[in-house]
């Protein structure tokens, strides 16, 4: 199972970074940052295959898209 993805975000400002910091580096305010989950791992490492676009047969495409 992978990990959830972390970011640490300033209360004060909203900035994020990836690794914990004692001082954020947008604003400069000390022990500001708080650790957020900013992705949540699939339950099912296929679920992004049911998302897929429509099929077009090749004399339906227009040139011009080209």
């Amino acid at each position: 199972m992978a990990k959830n993805k972390v970011a640490y975000v300033c209360t004060e400002c909203g900035g994020q970074s990836t690794k914990w910091q004692g001082q954020c580096p947008h604003c400069m305010s000390w022990n500001t940052m708080v650790e957020s989950i900013i992705e949540a791992s699939l339950p099912n490492r296929y679920a992004s295959l049911t998302q897929t676009s429509e099929l077009k047969k090749l004399n339906e495409v227009k040139m011009s898209a080209v």
